[in-house]
This record gives C-alpha cells, sequence and structure tokens, in this order.
C-alpha cells in the first residue's frame, strides 16, 4: 500500500505539539511549588553533613551545658542518652567544639598514651565532618593548633598546624583503656585531665580546663527531618565562608529563602512545604545506606557502612569525576565523626539484613555466631541501632556484647553466640542485646586494634539468623 508520507509527517508534527502543549500546562503556581519540592529534598541530602555537626553543637551547648573548647566526656562509656548517631558503649567518649572566628588560632594539647594501659584514638573534622587529621594514633601525643579559614600568620615552633575551610571545628576522642582495672582507670583518667583546649592568644597563661561528665545526662543531637533542619541550615551558612564547591548549591537554596547573609524566615506555606520534602529525604537516606554499602564478604550481609566513595577517599569525598554529594549525605545520616586513616586502631562492619536478605526486626528473635580467634589486639563489641534514628534504643540497658565482659558465655572453641530480640533467651542474658518491638535495627560490629585477618577478609563470620 502506498502510503502518504506528507500527511504522515503533519499528523506526527501535530502530536508533537500536543504533546509540548501537555507538558508545558503547568501553571505557574506549579511551577514554583515544584521547584521547592526539588531543591529541599537536595538542600537534605546536601546538607546532613553541616546539619548533623550543628544539632551535636546545639546538644553540647544546651545538653552539656558546654562552651567552645569546654570538653565534655563519657567516663563510665555511654548509655542510651548518649543519642549521637551509632554510639560505642564500650570506649569512653570526648567532645570538643572550637570556633577560631570568635578567639582567632585554637590550641588542643593531646597527652601521650601509656603503653599497656591507656591511650587515646580520635580525628579533627571541620564543620563538614570532613576529617582533617587522626590524633593519639599509636599512643603519640601533640600540640596541635587549629588554624582559621583565614590565617596568614606564621605557625608558632612546636605546634602542629590544623587548617581549616570552616570557622567551626568538631573534635572526636576515644578514651581507650586496656582493662578495667583501678590502676589502668586512674591512669587514663590522668590522661584525660592533662588534655587542654584555649585560644592561641592565652597560651603564655592558658586558662583551667573545663570537663564535663555527662554520666546519666541526656545528650540528644537528632536531625530534625522537617522544617526546622532548613533554620539550622541557613544558620552554618550564615556562620561559615562559601567554599567553591558549593556555590552552585547554594545558589539553588535561593527558592527556599536560604541566602547568605540573609535570615530565614519561611511562611506557613513553605514550612509545610519543607516539613515534607525533609521527610521524603530523611526516607531516601534511610534507603540508601542499605543500598549502596560495599558487601564485605561475598554472598553475605555484612557491609561497610558507606558509599563507597567515602572508603575510596577516606571520607574525602571527591574523585576526579565527580563529587559524591549523595553519597556523603547518605553515610554521615547514618553515623558520624569520620576518620582520616582507615584501619589501624578500628574496623567496623556492619549489618541491614538477615541471612536470608530480610530486614531486620526488633520484635523477632535473632542469632549471631561469632566465629573464634577474632582478629584483634585489643577487643571485638556488637551494638544494636534504631534504623529511624541510627541512634541507641532509647530507654534499654542491654546495648552490646563485647569480648570484655566478663559474663559472656564462650562455646568450647572459643566463638560466642550472640542474641537479639526484645526478650533475652533462658539463660542467655550476657550474651543478649536488647531490640524494641515494631522497630527495625541494625548492629555494626567493631574490631578494636584489628590484624591483618580482619581487613584481608581471611577471617570470616556468618549472616544474623533469624530464630524462634
Amino acid at each position: 500500500m502506498k502510503r502518504n508520507y506528507a500527511l504522515l509527517g503533519m499528523l506526527a508534527l501535530l502530536a508533537g505539539f500536543a504533546v509540548a502543549q501537555k507538558t508545558t500546562s503547568f501553571t505557574p503556581e506549579e511551577l514554583s511549588r515544584r521547584t521547592v519540592e526539588r531543591r529541599a529534598v537536595d538542600a537534605v541530602i546536601w546538607g546532613v553533613p553541616l546539619v548533623s555537626l550543628d544539632m551535636m553543637r546545639q546538644a553540647y551547648f544546651r545538653d552539656g551545658k558546654a562552651e567552645y573548647n569546654d570538653i565534655i566526656w563519657w567516663p563510665k562509656g555511654a548509655t542510651w542518652k548518649n543519642q549521637s548517631l551509632a554510639t560505642n558503649t564500650i570506649v569512653r567518649y570526648l567532645y570538643f567544639f572550637a570556633n577560631t572566628s570568635k578567639n582567632g588560632p585554637v590550641v588542643f594539647e593531646l597527652p601521650q598514651g601509656v603503653a599497656g594501659s591507656a591511650g587515646f584514638y580520635g580525628t579533627i573534622m571541620d564543620a563538614w565532618q570532613l576529617p582533617l587529621t587522626d590524633v593519639g594514633v599509636g599512643g603519640k601525643g601533640g600540640k596541635y593548633l587549629l588554624l582559621p579559614p583565614d590565617y596568614k600568620g606564621d605557625v608558632p615552633t612546636g605546634y602542629i598546624p590544623v587548617r581549616l575551610k570552616t570557622y567551626n571545628s568538631y573534635t572526636l576522642i576515644r578514651s581507650i583503656l586496656a582493662s578495667n582495672s583501678e590502676d589502668v582507670v586512674r591512669k587514663g583518667d590522668a590522661l584525660v585531665n592533662a588534655i587542654k583546649v584555649y585560644p592561641l592568644s592565652e597560651a603564655g597563661s592558658p586558662p583551667k580546663q573545663r570537663f564535663i561528665d555527662m554520666t546519666g545526662i541526656l545528650y540528644d543531637p537528632p536531625v530534625p527531618y522537617d522544617s526546622n533542619f532548613y533554620f539550622s541550615l541557613s544558620r552554618m551558612i550564615n556562620e561559615e565562608p562559601v567554599q567553591t564547591k558549593d556555590m552552585e548549591m547554594l545558589g539553588m537554596l535561593l527558592p527556599l529563602g536560604i541566602e547568605k547573609g540573609k535570615t530565614f524566615e519561611p511562611d506557613a506555606a513553605m514550612r509545610a512545604a519543607l516539613n515534607a520534602a525533609a521527610s521524603e529525604a530523611h526516607a531516601w537516606l534511610l534507603d540508601g545506606i542499605v543500598k549502596v554499602s560495599p558487601v564485605w564478604w561475598p554472598g553475605e550481609h555484612w557491609v561497610l557502612p558507606s558509599a563507597p566513595v567515602g572508603v575510596k577517599t577516606t571520607f574525602r569525598w571527591e574523585v576526579p569525576e565527580f563529587f559524591d554529594v549523595d553519597g556523603r549525605g547518605i553515610t554521615l545520616a547514618d553515623w558520624f565523626g569520620p576518620v582520616s586513616t582507615l584501619g589501624g586502631s578500628s574496623f567496623y562492619l556492619a549489618a541491614f539484613l538477615d541471612s536470608k536478605g530480610a530486614p531486620l526486626q526488633g520484635g523477632n528473635n535473632y542469632k549471631l555466631h561469632v566465629s573464634p580467634d577474632v582478629p584483634v589486639k585489643q577487643f571485638w563489641s556488637i551494638t544494636v541501632y534504631d534504623m529511624a534514628t541510627s541512634a541507641l534504643f532509647r530507654n534499654a540497658d542491654r546495648l552490646v556484647v563485647s569480648s570484655t565482659d566478663k559474663g559472656v558465655q564462650k562455646n568450647p572453641d572459643g566463638s560466642v553466640d550472640v542474641y537479639f530480640g526484645p526478650k533475652a533467651p533462658a539463660d542467655k542474658e550476657a550474651n543478649w542485646v536488647y531490640t524494641q518491638e515494631g522497630k527495625n535495627w541494625f548492629p555494626w560490629f567493631r574490631f578494636y586494634g584489628p590484624e591483618k585477618a580482619a581487613e584481608d577478609k581471611s577471617w570470616k563470620m556468618p549472616d544474623i539468623e533469624r530464630v524462634q
């Protein structure tokens, strides 16, 4: 049959015109609303590291009654009342925040560890949780000098310079004890009390260091996945210098009313839109950590809890082809405090699925067989977190099982069976970790002083199995 190509061409042109008319039929109000929704979701993904750190800082001021350069710490280890992301309960945490825009360069003195007894391991980060340097590694101490972004002066002799691109910084330190004996705890406390943080301008006569014991105090820094997220984001943008890599995103925030140098004042309609967008972004971030974390042992469900670019770049997030905004957001919505160097002092694995590939649910009972001869110089531990908050279950007492626990039951070959669920199995309380019914959860298995077999995968541990 002979085709009328001229007619067919005209019909195709008309069809294309109709489609174009249909796709451009949004009202100006709809276009504006949709722009706000898109930009607001992306603002959360981009801004999570900054807002998470600000929430920790606000809790430091509010819950710890601290000021910049004060040290808050947990001398008896953390309980559920430390609601930081993926907190460990075994080691003794110390936190301090500094701000060089207020006091100029800040000195951080860390004493040398005591071999075989006590020492430190920590990291200095900027406001974006970019790890700048690890401290305390191998028992080393030092006098670190935190320098502001615009610092042009000389570095005094005897200091280790840490050049920041933000005014705010955060330092996470772990006080590591070889045991819980009175002598070791005393040595560890003496080392802690020798830490000093003060402005360089007061180096001639440093002020007495203020320590705040957080034992029994609720430290509550959750990221608000609602319109309050954007107030924090605006606050931090106004406090920090603009970095070139963030210029484009700062332009994309303008439809939300977030602009450097201006007060963020959303009306009721904007607040409603931001509430919805933040909730959607939170769901996307939670879904993302399960999808992107690289599997550690092929065929199993233990993973490195980070987007691959984070591991590849040691949490700098930048490769020649792109800056991994999505990976950074997904990872730092799940935990805080990335290190500057992987391995060495500690190594972590997480699991979000059981042996059958199903999400771990708080109302079910599970068992983990920890293989014998865990490759660690110090100890191993496994801690459980609420999937929705990445924090410890509130009001829970049984938070962790560790090789340091004297009551943990071992099998004849040295392996350990760990149980998870809302109630302990009979006669297994020492090997049990509580999970809350109605909540999904995930564990972190921590290796302290990891040996080669932990990182070359020659030591292997099976998946978590659901049991009756």
